[in-house]
């Protein structure tokens, strides 16, 4: 009888008794019940070399189990229980997700055009004015973004289209595409018919001059119209400002002693707050209108809290205000909220480079906003059909425009750029630098040259003095205007046809702005960028970023061409110390 290991003793019923092993012993019984009991049958003991062989050994089977379970589930090592190897899991690239309004917005087909006169809803008095202009034929801009808004103000200012709360609008288009009159248009019309006058439209632009420009639209196109339009750019003294805005009836009562005078305001952001704080009876409650332009400018000075200034004092409660009328701040639509008629305000974005980052457009507090772009969204994830319908790269120009771009060095690029004025005979050449200071410099080495006139133009001059220089400039009178990037900003300034920059734009932002100033209206026109060797690096990465490097074209200058202004450019070297010196004595002076 064969005495198996672990039953030694028989129990009161006749039932063997278990006996407890150890540890040891437990692993010697498996393997001897894998090995085979050597004390059971003879034959065992007969198995033949090879067999032996193959079978495993303890060892090896632990170890293929230690090695099998590796990584996986609790083990013992060195005395402690190790739960698992950490294995990092793969990193995964996380896609950017924008709204649903950034990624399926309205695009601006380059193919969509025709005449003001077919416009769905356009008063006819507005396009005979443009007739008298002669503009007759709309922009894909104009021609796509124009119903939405004259639709949005069809049921009257105090609801929108389908007689909800008007959506907000942004505008994404090149510049010199007719960003002033999609907005302008609309809101003449809307509020032509008024009876009392009060602030229902506030355009607000970043700088003086631009504000000047869009100011001269409104007065335009509102001839024919009982509506007043104000500038509030500083242009004039503070009080006079005050007096085209509000008037004053010193017997009526405190909540009518001020009445507006003003329908339409263009003002800059600076001098609208200093009007909202310090001139009684300025009323916002009654806004319509907010037109932000140059949009992504704007944005970035958002820090200022000019936006929530606004909003305060357009939904300002009733005791705080000299309005008599009282306008509840915004609320979701409900049948309570829905007793009461309201006039909100709608906001209107437009801008050649609009931010998409979320965060910043999250501070402009937009109402189921509606984008219109020439450019087709990275995130919607839609293919389009026609390559040459939309623009491809992240940033939309005029399509009349040819960019080209010239490698040299530092000390050449004074001589390549008079070469470009002087053999070449390129006129009406708008040159860009990234300074005040850079722009007079070269101003003072150009004007040594008889041969070629230029002048300069920056924030330091006078505005009067800057609108005589552009118009001379306009008729031809000169040949090269220098300036900083003051003016690269929505700046319309006529017969512009090259746009050189000097000096490598920082950012794309301000490229796209530079040569936005040529080309403009459907004419033709050419960039030029002048890059020396560490600028070359950073230009091209930004336009490869960007999707642009493909459309520029390598220019060069031979040696032999610079050569004959190498004397001239030598003495107005060698003189620009004496001026400088001369200039900073007389300055002191005055």
């Amino acid at each position: 009888m064969v005495k198996k290991k672990g039953f030694n003793s028989l129990t009161s019923d006749g039932k063997p008794q278990e006996h407890k092993l150890s540890s040891t012993e437990r692993e010697k019984t498996i393997s001897a019940d894998m090995l085979g009991d050597k004390d059971s049958d003879d034959d065992s003991m007969e198995t033949s070399e090879s067999d032996s062989n193959d079978r495993l050994q303890p060892e090896a089977v632990n170890n293929q189990e230690e090695s099998d379970d590796e990584g996986e589930g609790p083990r013992d090592q060195g005395g402690f229980t190790i739960l698992g190897e950490f294995k990092p899991k793969e990193k995964k690239q996380v896609k950017r997700v924008l709204p649903n309004w950034l990624q399926h917005p309205v695009l601006i087909s380059k193919k969509s055009c025709g005449q003001f006169s077919d416009v769905k809803n356009l008063d006819l008095t507005l396009v005979q004015k443009l007739r008298e202009n002669k503009i007759e034929t709309c922009s894909p801009v104009q021609w796509t973004v124009l119903p939405e808004l004259l639709a949005q103000s069809q049921c009257g200012l105090y609801v929108g289209d389908a007689g909800f709360r008007p959506r907000d609008v942004c505008v994404s288009a090149p510049t010199g595409s007719g960003k002033t009159l999609t907005f302008a248009l609309p809101i003449i019309q809307a509020l032509k018919d008024r009876v009392v006058p009060h602030v229902r439209a506030l355009v607000i632009l970043p700088v003086r001059d631009l504000a000047i420009q869009v100011y001269k639209v409104f007065k335009q196109y509102s001839e024919s119209t009982s509506l007043r339009v104000v500038l509030l750019a500083g242009k004039k003294e503070f009080h006079a400002e005050q007096m085209k805005l509000v008037k004053e009836r010193p017997y009526a009562s405190v909540s009518e002693r001020w009445c507006s005078v003003a329908d339409i305001v263009v003002a800059t952001k600076g001098r609208l707050l200093d009007h909202i704080e310090r001139t009684p009876g300025f009323d916002l409650t009654h806004l319509r209108f907010l037109v932000i332009d140059e949009a992504d400018r704007q944005m970035e000075d958002i820090y200022d809290n000019w936006l929530s200034h606004v909003e305060t004092a357009a939904y300002t409660p009733k005791q705080f205000t000299y309005s008599p009328y009282h306008r509840p701040k915004p609320t979701p639509l409900t049948v309570a909220s829905s007793e009461q008629t309201v006039m909100h305000m709608q906001k209107l974005l437009f801008s050649a480079t609009l931010s998409q980052n979320p965060e910043k457009l999250e501070q402009m507090n937009l109402h189921l906003p509606l984008l219109f772009t020439t450019v087709a969204p990275e995130a919607a994830g839609s293919t389009v059909e026609d390559p040459q319908t939309f623009d491809a790269d992240k940033f939309s120009t005029p399509s009349m425009l040819k960019e080209k771009f010239m490698d040299c060095k530092a000390a050449e690029k004074p001589l390549v750029l008079f070469h470009f004025v002087l053999n070449e005979h390129l006129n009406h050449v708008l040159c860009f630098t990234n300074s005040v200071e850079s722009s007079h410099r070269l101003y003072l080495l150009a004007k040594q040259f008889e041969e070629m006139k230029v002048a300069e133009i920056s924030s330091l001059l006078h505005t009067a003095k800057r609108e005589r220089i552009i118009r001379k400039f306009e008729r031809g009178d000169i040949h090269m205007l220098i300036c900083s990037d003051m003016m690269t900003r929505g700046m319309d300034i006529g017969n512009v046809e090259y746009v050189i920059s000097y000096d490598a734009p920082p950012y794309i932002e301000t490229y796209i702005h530079r040569i936005g100033r040529t080309a403009r209206a459907n004419k033709a026109g050419t960039a030029i960028s002048l890059l020396e060797g560490k600028e070359m690096y950073h230009f091209k990465k930004m336009l490869r970023d960007s999707g642009r490097w493909r459309k520029l074209k390598r220019i060069s200058v031979t040696q032999s061409s610079l050569q004959p202004l190498v004397p001239t450019f030598s003495k107005a070297l060698k003189m620009l110390p004496e001026i400088l010196t001369e200039q900073r004595r007389q300055k002191k002076k005055s």
